[in-house]
């Protein structure tokens, strides 16, 4: 990736693990399994890892707290993006396809928090903004 862009561009590498058809896939079932595909892309040149995943809250392997984006971070050492449902409480799917009329949203204290520990570095919003371009 590097030598086909200039020196000072960043690369960003946006991955997820999860499938809006089936939640449940997992390209890395354990985090051996994800430094087997997240250390080639750190050394072909990617800067920033964007790790999205259905609800930033939810840790990606059990026995940890940290999500995709930390462990992209742990695993890589390079800075990571989060984001998945940030400031949203409640299913975004129910909302989009007519089961629920109203998205719940969500205070950021946890967002921030994770934050603060290192988890991630930056922090993308999506659906939230969707559902209420004004607020």
């Amino acid at each position: 990736m590097r030598e086909a862009v200039r020196p000072d561009m960043v690369i960003i590498v946006r991955l997820s693990q999860w499938k809006q058809q089936d939640y449940s896939v997992k390209l890395a079932r354990n985090p051996k399994e994800m430094e087997d595909w997240i250390l080639p892309l750190t050394e072909a040149g990617a800067d920033i890892f964007h790790g999205s995943q259905r609800r930033y809250w939810e840790p990606e392997f059990e026995g940890s707290k940290l999500n995709f984006a930390g462990w992209m971070k742990k695993i890589s050492g390079q800075p990571t993006i989060t984001v998945g449902s940030v400031g949203l409480s409640s299913d975004f799917m129910g909302v989009w396809s007519g089961e629920d009329s109203n998205l719940n949203t969500n205070g950021i204290a946890e967002l921030v928090k994770r934050y603060e520990e290192g988890e991630f570095d930056l922090v993308a919003i999506g659906r939230s903004i969707l559902q209420d371009p004004n607020g």
